[in-house]
């Protein structure tokens, strides 16, 4: 008896969707809403990486010019950035489906305090994760500053001509809020202002997208590295 197999082939649409699909269906991608979720989250883990840890070296530090309690001070430190750094590392892997595998929080020799802080401090993957977590602080008032903006300023401006229209103040305190709200309420055309801001949320949905990998990468390539 011949059986027949039967070959499905995938339409030319689906394999290379058109640019209008590509263009509009940011917003329908999951990965997108990801993306906004780790630029946002980037301000609140870089104050709080930032502010532990400058903390816990200016005070390990100066314990341990006047006793040798720096010294478990400075260990906890740097298992501190360690840590730190796996939970960075867990975020991209979640949420910008970079694959940077956890660290060992040991060190990478056994011994007393001394050996462990000397072989931690020679480490350069676990200055490199200090490093990084430094740069998140102000990385993450970026990410966080750009993504803001870009998804309110589009909807602002599609909802001027409506707003303009059902009340007499401009609409808000920003850049050019009052030059664009005398331009709805007195040019036929504001209306243009919805379509247009429409448009400009799904060039910000792309434009986030892009900054989102481009911040993925930067953490495969700081946090990827053996410990």
């Amino acid at each position: 008896m011949n059986t027949s197999t039967i070959q499905t082939t995938a339409t030319p649409s689906a394999v290379h969707p058109s640019p209008p699909r590509r263009f509009f269906g940011v917003v329908a991608r999951p990965q997108t809403y990801r993306n906004v979720a780790y630029l946002l989250l980037g301000l609140p883990l870089g104050t709080l990486w930032f502010s532990v840890l400058v903390t816990l070296a200016s005070v390990s530090v100066s314990m341990l010019v006047v006793a040798l309690l720096g010294i478990p001070l400075l260990l906890g430190t740097w298992y501190a950035v360690r840590a730190f750094a796996n939970v960075e590392r867990g975020v991209a892997s979640a949420l910008l489906d970079e694959h940077v595998p956890q660290q060992p929080m040991a060190a990478g020799v056994s011994g007393n305090l001394w050996v462990r802080l000397r072989d931690m401090s020679r480490n350069r993957a676990r200055w490199r994760e200090f490093g990084y977590l430094m740069l998140r602080f102000p990385a993450g008032i970026a990410t966080f500053t750009l993504a803001v903006t870009a998804l309110t300023v589009p909807v602002m401006i599609a909802y001027t001509p409506i707003y303009a229209r059902a009340a007499d103040d401009s609409f808000g305190d920003w850049f050019w809020s009052s030059e664009l709200h005398d331009f709805a309420t007195g040019n036929p055309w504001s209306w243009a202002l919805l379509p247009a801001g429409l448009l400009l949320v799904f060039a910000a949905f792309h434009a986030l997208n892009a900054l989102a990998r481009v911040c993925g990468r930067w953490t495969a390539a700081w946090l990827g590295g053996d410990s």
